[in-house]
């Protein structure tokens, strides 16, 4: 028997699985099909292992803490947060979020039966948007149960890919020497809201009518928006186009986040969030960099556009 039945059956009279969809990272359990009730679901099964294989990610103590953390993370936020997020910023619809030691069954209406598949490139105004409303209604929202501090590779929770950054005697050039330093201007942020924290273009789900679903919340917590915005650009735009598109696709970014603020917090300073927000555009890239740096220096999106963002940032601030 599967280890997530017995989760699911003090909550189910019918419990009908069908076919696994995909494995979780690193062993950590699988996306599943099933009738539950005679109603099309999705199990999210997690069962964090003792030890995970990953070829670029060293095994220790910290890492594995790092991971149960973050599932945990992603059941409070189904259980105390998703249900009361605005229509224009949904997350996919969670009937039951279980959780009994270290396993954990997430149950998820199956957006494919309601009209809704993967999201794509055409989406990318679509995504910004709901990115837009999820930070505007998030403004200032207590991360109680969630990260701290949002997203999956900020320099205290990757203390193994910063010991691998090569120093440079070059301090105009140092991302290493500048870690703190970016870190902290990230943090130093006057406002702050609820970041997705993983928002990749593979995280959501869109419909014919351009509305967007937002899934796997394991990295939400407190953060600048901006660092949201860089990382989706990241998931779904070409060196080339950063070039091109990116100042387009801020503005438009920030022009619905000001319209935003506005609808849920009226009195909030819309246009100071948006300047402090992008003031802080080279900053975040220059953070993801250095993660990227110490985890996979060779990786793709270490492309011109970033480098342009991190050099940007060094000339200001070394």
């Amino acid at each position: 028997m599967a280890f997530y039945i017995p989760l699911l059956q003090p909550h189910f009279k019918h419990i009908e699985i069908g076919d696994t969809l995909t494995s979780l990272w690193s062993g950590c359990g699988s996306i599943v099909q099933c009738q539950l009730d005679d109603k099309p679901c999705v199990i999210k099964a997690i069962k964090i292992p003792s030890y995970i294989h990953h070829p670029k990610i060293k095994q220790s103590e910290f890492a594995l803490k790092r991971k149960q953390h973050s599932y945990s993370v992603e059941y409070t936020f189904y259980k105390l947060y998703s249900q009361y997020l605005p229509v224009h910023a949904q997350s996919i619809e969670c009937i039951g979020a279980i959780n009994k030691g270290d396993e954990y069954a997430l149950v998820f209406k199956n957006f494919t039966k309601h009209g809704f598949t993967q999201a794509g490139p055409q989406h990318v105004k679509a995504i910004l948007k709901w990115l837009a409303h999820f930070h505007a209604f998030n403004l200032s929202k207590p991360t109680t149960g969630l990260w701290q501090q949002g997203n999956y590779w900020h320099l205290s929770t990757r203390p193994d890919e910063f010991n691998k950054l090569k120093d440079n005697l070059d301090k105009k050039s140092d991302i290493k020497n500048a870690a703190h330093k970016i870190d902290e201007q990230l943090q130093r942020c006057a406002y702050k809201t609820l970041i997705h924290g993983d928002a990749k273009l593979a995280n959501f789900a869109a419909n014919e009518r351009d509305e967007i679903l937002g899934y796997d919340f394991q990295y939400i917590g407190a953060g600048s928006g901006i660092i949201d915005v860089m990382y989706f650009m990241t998931s779904c735009l070409s060196d080339a186009q950063l070039h091109g598109c990116a100042d387009k696709y801020l503005a438009y970014y920030f022009d619905n986040l000001k319209a935003a603020i506005t609808t849920y917090h009226p009195t909030a300073p819309a246009g100071k969030i948006a300047d402090d927000w992008l003031a802080l555009w080279p900053a975040a890239w220059a953070d993801f960099y250095r993660f990227l740096a110490g985890w996979s220096p060779e990786h793709q999106k270490i492309n011109s556009y970033m480098q342009q963002q991190v050099n940007s940032w060094l000339a200001s601030n070394i």
